[in-house]
């Protein structure tokens, strides 16, 4: 695992009260625009902590524009690569372990995708909401909420994935698989505190089920998703069939005492 640190910054800052994880794997392009418009609203009080599991070297030239991207930013900056492909909520999960690690005064921590899809604008409504909620969801499908750009066949498959799935964990999101999300300390620690059963992008529904369980609150505001406009999807249909088989533990893992 190689670490890069922001070289204006240290690495532990008491200051930060809010760290942002980013899971990213090969976005060279869509992920340093997006952190180049986000660091406009971020203050000192605020950690970016981009977790990579792109190739060595194409880690580098991500990370090389990820920092030039936050180069004006005060907010603490933090470059991790994983050098294998580990999953989704495999990365969100040690990020968080990182930032409880790093940063003493948290009071939240977010994850929200690196393609570009959650606006800074929406990234930055969820950081600064004031909705008391120890999960507070992104959503897609509330009143409010727009898709632009979806192709039909994703709109399908979304839809379909947060119909079954609050439903069947019995939770009621509307949307269960959105990654733009905030958390609470107490949620954090209670998420780190399972052992964790998928690793791709269905461990969001995981994460939810863990804090239902717990009887932490969840809530949701409306957001507006976009499709990516840069690079392309690394998402592979092995992973899809594999968020199926995670539903499926879900279930198990739904009327299991832990």
């Amino acid at each position: 695992m190689r670490i890069a640190i922001g070289s204006w910054q240290t690495l532990v800052n008491p200051k930060v009260c809010c760290a942002i994880i980013i899971p990213s794997y090969k976005e060279t392009l869509a992920l340093p625009k997006m952190l180049f418009e986000l660091q406009l609203g971020l203050t000192a009080t605020d950690a970016v902590i981009v977790m990579d599991d792109s190739p060595e070297l194409i880690a580098n030239k991500i990370e090389a524009a990820c920092s030039e991207a936050l180069r004006k930013s005060s907010a603490s900056y933090l470059f991790i690569n994983h050098p294998a492909k580990a999953g989704r909520g495999d990365a969100v999960r040690r990020g968080m372990v990182q930032a409880i690690t790093l940063f003493p005064s948290l009071e939240f921590v977010m994850e929200c995708d690196a393609d570009g899809s959650h606006r800074p604008v929406d990234i930055l409504r969820v950081k600064e909401s004031k909705i008391d909620a120890d999960l507070l969801i992104g959503s897609r499908y509330l009143l409010d909420s727009k898709v632009q750009g979806w192709p039909l066949s994703r709109r399908i498959f979304s839809r379909a994935l947060n119909f079954i799935i609050p439903r069947v964990l019995q939770i009621k999101v509307a949307d269960i698989t959105n990654g733009l999300r905030r958390y609470s300390i107490n949620a954090v620690n209670e998420i780190i505190a399972q052992n964790q059963v998928n690793k791709g992008f269905i461990y969001l529904s995981e994460q939810a089920l863990t804090l239902e369980k717990r009887g932490l609150v969840i809530k949701e505001l409306p957001t507006v998703f976009v499709n990516r406009t840069l690079g392309s999807s690394t998402v592979t249909w092995r992973e899809v069939l594999a968020s199926v088989r995670g539903v499926i533990r879900l279930v198990t893992l739904k009327y299991r005492d832990y």
